[in-house]
């Protein structure tokens, strides 16, 4: 089993020259909190770094693992940078091993939610992610200016990482996939007609956007316990 962590992204709408995902918060690289949670867990094998492409700095910043770390750069969508990534393991795998694609910029991740995915893929035999329930007022917009109406949130839930599936199928939706519309590696396949497992996650694995989730999560991360 092995991990996937997109640390691809520029951050350009967090409005910093570094991209928050080598920014330190609560002690550590924000990075590094991510490859701590999967460094934790003896089922993982190997991690995956997918690294911006026209990003210099991370060549200098020492990210420290007992599991193997590998390094790739991304691509110009999530999809393409995950390719990547699983590119770099595809020699050293078979079809039916286990990929976790995790988003860098989820550093409040723990190993226990890991874990509870792991477990629950494993025993439905069927690939899934972590999920959370939407607890605000849905509003639906023609033009983002004035609410049209409100949308039924019993059915709705907030998608977050990591997402688990075997590494052929994974490759093979991803590949197929639209580029445009494959906002993660579930919704490549619920294209392809499949429909992913979901796993009750942690409602704090928030993801940092802006400079407020930054401040969050670095609350989040010294109170947070597994």
């Amino acid at each position: 089993m092995y991990a996937i962590i997109v640390a691809a992204g520029s951050g350009q709408r967090f409005a910093s020259d570094t991209p928050k995902q080598f920014l330190e918060i609560a002690g550590k690289l924000a990075i590094q909190h991510s490859i701590d949670a999967f460094d934790a867990l003896d089922s993982i094998e190997g991690i995956v770094l997918v690294m911006p492409k026209n990003q210099e700095l991370w060549h200098d910043i020492e990210l420290k693992s007992t599991k193997p770390l590998m390094y790739t750069t991304g691509g110009s969508s999530r999809r393409q940078s995950v390719l990547y990534g699983l590119k770099i393991i595809e020699p050293m795998i078979d079809d039916t091993t286990w990929i976790l694609v995790h988003d860098a910029a989820r550093v409040c991740i723990t190993s226990y939610d890991i874990s509870k995915l792991i477990n629950q893929c494993n025993t439905q035999n069927q690939g899934g992610l972590l999920v959370k329930a939407i607890n605000d007022t849905i509003k639906y917009s023609d033009d983002g200016k004035h609410s049209k109406k409100t949308i039924s949130r019993d059915k709705l839930r907030a998608a977050l990482t990591p997402q688990m599936f075997p590494f052929r199928q994974l490759v093979d939706v991803l590949e197929n996939a639209d580029a445009k519309t494959t906002t993660d590696e579930a919704s490549a396949f619920e294209q392809a007609g499949i429909m992913p497992l979901m796993v009750k996650g942690r409602s704090d694995n928030i993801k940092i956007t802006h400079v407020e989730d930054f401040l969050l999560a670095e609350f989040i991360l010294k109170r947070q316990k597994p």
